[in-house]
């Protein structure tokens, strides 16, 4: 070794308390990502789909739509008359 070399002692790992501490950072990262994921599909998916449907409802007539598939013989227990 030169008599110019410095050097230096490496950092003690740590031992006592590391499964704690990474347990917490995990159970914090992981509620923090699901309520995230949670508020994403509830506003990307959930409510684009509620006002889908509500529009299809706001304008659907089932008597009319059951009479087209009667019409087509769609049901074995009424008669198709046209």
């Amino acid at each position: 070794m030169s008599a110019g070399a410095v050097v230096q002692k490496l950092a003690k790992p740590q031992l006592r308390g590391l499964y704690d501490k990474k347990t917490k950072f995990h159970l914090v990262f992981s509620i923090v990502l699901s309520i995230g994921v949670g508020l994403a599909y509830k506003y990307g998916i959930g409510e684009p789909r509620k006002k889908a449907y509500a529009e299809f409802y706001k304008h659907y007539d089932a008597e009319k739509d059951f009479e087209r598939m009667r019409k087509l013989g769609l049901f074995s227990s009424c008669p198709v008359d046209d």
